[in-house]
């Protein structure tokens, strides 16, 4: 329980560094905004959201790699190498995306391509920088992930105030966020380095790590739950860009990006909690950082409902339109998204209940599409997806799970087996 606390203070550091770099980035799209109008931040949102998506399915990489460096007893600099190889065939997958993104230029009624092709390098920047957040994230250096993430969002705003004025400001926005993504990359790596050995971790069965891989199973299962995740919540915005008039469009790009922020404000209880949970791999650790989560996001969400609309009109000018209930709609998503976000985390990071958990994703993944398809016209339809999505979603997981499972003592006890590894597994850790 000791270790859980220490965690929670350290959930707490990453929480205001990722306060700081959220009021960072709010600030670099109220630039953006500014530059290019609403008409054009409808585009510029939309490419942002499939930035974010590529961003968050990296993600899954770098935790695949942290679980490998959290049970590894390997230094950083031993590690680095092989976690950068390993990464080498998703890589070469960012660039075969590129042919697969080409339609969205049409989809999302944009000028050119070259903003679909910058997508494709921060898909690119993203699976490397997974292998320098994983090993962070793993070694439990959050000080100098705290540092490198307000760092980035300084220098993005910072080089925001270069941005031109009209259609232009929509390539520009994204090669910003490249250099951003490169700048933090090589700082983290120039850390892992040369630095001395990052933090000290529990060595857990050599055997069992090696087998696993850093860009093994658990990086693929990674990158399809975060993938899944972030696909249900940005889908809202780039069918508003394709159904809803242009401003409108931007009005709504503007209100997800606000209501976003609580999903990126509880995202760094995830990174505190996850080696935590590889090691210990029990319910308490889970339950503490799932509590923490929620009430996190019900009070982020009641301040942005009180203040959002003024705030937006603010800050990214009186063009900007953002209804109150679209609003209100839009934090609860975000709450439950966030919320889910915890959970499928941690049900990787303790290998239970994996495979109901990817077909729960699937499933409000394809309620979430096919809402947006046939039934949502409106804005407060579209902020309602990610929502309806999840719950359809828990509904079959509870379903798989209950089925699996009898009541009672039994239920408890395989529930036990399966997030508590047998004691062969810990062999030599005492």
């Amino acid at each position: 329980m000791g270790e859980v606390r220490r965690v929670g203070r350290y959930g707490a550091l990453l929480v205001a560094a990722g306060g700081i770099s959220g009021v960072f980035n709010l600030l670099f799209n109220v630039v953006i905004a500014r530059r290019g109008g609403a008409a054009n931040y409808g585009a510029i949102g939309s490419l942002l959201t499939v930035v974010t998506v590529l961003g968050i399915v990296a993600t899954g990489l770098q935790y695949g790699i942290a679980r490998q460096a959290a049970l590894s007893s390997r230094t950083s600099r031993q590690l680095a190498g092989p976690g950068l190889r390993s990464l080498l065939p998703w890589a070469g997958g960012a660039l075969v995306l590129g042919t697969l993104l080409l339609p969205l230029s049409g989809f999302l009624r944009l000028s050119s391509l070259a903003p679909v092709f910058l997508i494709v390098a921060v898909a690119v920047v993203s699976v490397f920088g997974a292998a320098v957040s994983g090993l962070l994230v793993g070694f439990q250096r959050f000080r100098i992930i705290a540092t490198l993430g307000v760092g980035a969002a300084m220098l993005r705003l910072g080089m925001g105030f270069l941005v031109s004025r009209g259609p232009a400001a929509v390539t520009v926005a994204l090669t910003i966020s490249v250099v951003g993504l490169v700048a933090s990359f090589l700082a983290g790596l120039l850390f892992l380095t040369l630095g001395k050995r990052a933090g000290t971790t529990r060595a857990i069965s050599s055997g069992v790590v090696e087998a696993e891989g850093a860009g093994g199973t658990v990086g693929l299962l990674g990158a399809v739950i975060a993938g899944a995740l972030w696909t249900i919540w940005g889908l809202p915005v780039l069918f508003a860009r394709h159904l809803l008039h242009p401003a409108a469009a931007g009005d709504f790009a503007a209100a997800q990006l606000l209501a976003g922020s609580l999903i990126w404000g509880t995202a760094p209880l995830v990174t505190a909690y996850f080696p935590t949970i590889v090691r210990l791999r029990t319910r308490s650790a889970f339950l503490h950082g799932e509590v923490a989560t929620l009430i996190l996001a019900l009070v982020g969400a009641a301040v942005i409902c009180v203040t959002g609309p003024v705030l937006v009109e603010r800050l990214y000018g009186t063009s900007f339109l953002i209804p109150r209930p679209v609003l209100a709609v839009l934090t609860i998503s975000a709450s439950a998204t966030a919320c889910a976000t915890f959970a499928a985390w941690s049900a990787l990071a303790g290998r239970a209940h994996v495979g109901q958990v990817l077909i729960a994703l699937l499933a409000a993944l394809g309620t979430g599409t096919a809402w947006d398809l046939l039934v949502a016209r409106s804005p407060i339809a579209l902020a309602a997806a990610p929502v309806l999505s999840l719950l359809i979603g828990g509904v079959v997981f509870a379903a798989m799970t209950r089925r699996r499972t009898d009541p009672g003592v039994e239920a408890m006890s395989e529930a036990r087996e399966v997030l508590v590894p047998p004691p062969a597994a810990f062999e030599g850790e005492r």
